[in-house]
């Protein structure tokens, strides 16, 4: 026998159990200290928030990978990315494994597996440990070791991306895609249905900046030749639609074909070449830029700024509506009034009912003034025929009572990308130009699970209902005390348990931005002054030593948190 007590006990229980902070707040305090420059405090925290063995393991291998490659222990950072590598290998070669357990609980009782783009840059920061061992070595042969290592993860780098652009099609196919009167038409009626996003547009096919860090290992490797075709790649790609997806500067597809232009002209054999694609590609001043560029040395300036965006949960209500056979979702806004309108904001661009053929339907249901009342906050799907067997299911009595789904999703409208980075070095100027932005890629990633973030929380959801209404059926009758409690109890539970897939590899930067500068041999004092998102800027000065004929790094990480210099050259050391 139930006593109000036991039960009341059961549900507190229940719901603290259940509780579940997204994988940003569990991760939080060693991202702080990331910023801070704290680098052993951050691995320590992180090391105890992430299970190397659990369902957070590629996680916790990738988040310390980069701590340790702020600190600059650059062979421990490459053995945990190694380790991550195999992982995510693994598990994308395992997409349908613990799904029954994933759809019986929440997406974070499963294992991460890596977005593509993750995938790629576990390549790109072990090979830009690789390089910056060898950047950071005098001696010839370990720096010829460490050149190699970064020339073996750039072709590792390039075998992901040829797989992804394979599955996903080139810009190239693309194009030429949009050109068919199929696909014109297509974009007609997706503006009729009151489609606002064209997903096409926002796949990651390839990676422009990945490309061309390969190509800077290679040209630092002395081929020559590689790293014309890598650079050529980056350029073509950022040309295609890379740089205009990302929201790039459009600065960087002119650097991508001058450094092409330059590999040429170091490798030989293209002087019929060469010049009539600097003609066709490059501005005057980059010509003029040009003919003394190979004669001097230079400084390649790398800064990763900030850092990805959080993923968040927004709740939904799902119910049946039986007058019209149609399943309704509604949002369920929480938070401050900015957060409030991300959500709102979210959920009209992915989810909600905007087109004239649902304006029109409502008409005809006579419900054009709860409609547009409730206009961008509401979804409504018509099931027909499908509801009597979801009826036969159980499903339905399950959605009338109303049920709480989650799906992930980014704070696109407040969300602030860096400003402006300024190099100065004595009385010379230069801006840092954004080469990369895994913000937006991130952002557009989501906007293409959307959909499928939605069924999937719709069918968990119902999944648990049926499951909760067949545990309190064992109780005895629903009206019964016993079967009222465990139908209270497994409601409760259910709620509670709803949850979304909130993880994403958060140190990675926001931005990579970078900067070329031929420079006379000899030691240059060089400043790097950036405006963060959050208005802070961040300084940073290194004294460099530019050889002729030779090409100088200075890899830089900025945080709104770590505006000085000194936290990080000092653990660098």
């Amino acid at each position: 026998m139930f006593s109000p007590i036991r039960v009341l006990a059961l549900v507190i229980f229940t719901v603290y159990l259940s509780g579940c902070a997204t994988y940003g707040q569990d991760v939080r305090k060693g991202l702080q200290l990331v910023q801070q420059g704290q680098y052993p405090e951050a691995a320590k925290a992180l090391e105890g928030a992430l299970d190397p063995k659990g369902d957070d393991r590629l996680l916790y291998y990738t988040e310390l990978g980069v701590v340790y490659h702020l600190a600059g222990d650059y062979e421990k950072s490459n053995r945990l990315l190694t380790s991550a590598e195999r992982i995510a290998e693994d598990l994308y070669t395992k997409r349908v494994s613990d799904l029954l357990t994933t759809a019986m609980t929440n997406p974070r009782m499963g294992p991460y597996r890596a977005a593509d783009f993750e995938r790629v840059f576990i390549n790109y920061y072990k090979a830009l440990n690789y390089f910056m061992l060898a950047s950071n070595t005098d001696s010839k042969s370990a720096k010829a070791d460490a050149l190699e290592g970064a020339r073996v993860e750039s072709r590792r780098m390039d075998m992901v991306l040829s797989s992804i652009e394979y599955e996903k099609g080139s810009y190239e196919e693309q194009a030429d895609r949009e050109k068919s009167m199929f696909s014109k038409l297509m974009r007609v009626f997706d503006k009729l249905t009151g489609e606002i996003i064209d997903k096409d547009k926002i796949v990651y096919r390839n990676d422009a900046f990945g490309h061309y860090l390969a190509g800077t290992i290679y040209e630092q490797h002395k081929e020559y030749d590689d790293a014309r075709v890598a650079y050529q790649k980056a350029a073509t790609l950022y040309e295609g639609g890379y740089q205009s997806q990302y929201d790039l500067d459009k600065s960087m597809t002119e650097q991508a074909w001058f450094d092409t232009i330059r590999m040429m002209q170091k490798a030989g054999g293209w002087n019929n070449q060469w010049p009539k694609l600097s003609q066709k590609k490059l501005s005057k001043a980059k010509r003029t830029e040009l003919r003394a560029f190979n004669n001097k040395g230079h400084l390649l300036v790398i800064e990763h700024v900030g850092m990805v965006p959080e993923r968040e949960e927004m709740n939904m209500i799902l119910h049946a509506d039986a007058n019209t056979r149609q399943v309704v979702v509604s949002p369920v806004l929480s938070g401050n009034p900015k957060t409030q309108l991300d959500q709102r904001f979210w959920f009209f661009a992915l989810y909600a009912d905007k087109g004239i053929s649902d304006v029109l339907s409502a008409a005809y249901e006579n419900r054009m003034g709860p409609a547009l009342m409730q206009f961008g906050l509401t979804k409504r799907e018509y099931l027909g025929p499908l509801w009597d067997v979801a009826d036969g299911l159980g499903v339905i009595d399950v959605m009338k009572q109303g049920m709480r789904i989650t799906v992930p999703y980014y704070g696109v409208t407040s969300m602030q990308l860096p400003k402006e980075s300024k190099l100065s070095i004595g009385s010379e100027k230069y801006s840092m130009m954004v080469s990369q932005s895994l913000t937006h890629i991130a952002v557009q990633q989501q906007l293409l699970a959307a959909s499928g973030d939605l069924q999937e929380s719709m069918a968990r959801e119902a999944f648990k209902g049926l499951t909760t209404a067949k545990v309190a059926s064992l109780g005895g009758d629903s009206n019964s005390q016993a079967g009222a409690i465990l139908g209270l109890l497994g409601k409760i539970t259910t709620a509670a348990t709803a949850s979304a897939e909130t993880r994403n590899w958060l140190s990675l930067p926001g931005q990579i931005k970078v900067k070329r500068i031929p420079l006379d041999a000899g030691m240059h004092t060089v400043n790097l002054s950036s405006k963060l998102a959050n208005g802070a800027v961040s300084n940073h000065t290194k004294d460099v030593k530019i050889e002729k004929g030779q090409m100088a790094v200075w890899k830089v990480r900025s945080f709104p948190q770590n505006a000085s210099t000194n936290i990080q050259q000092t653990a660098l050391k």
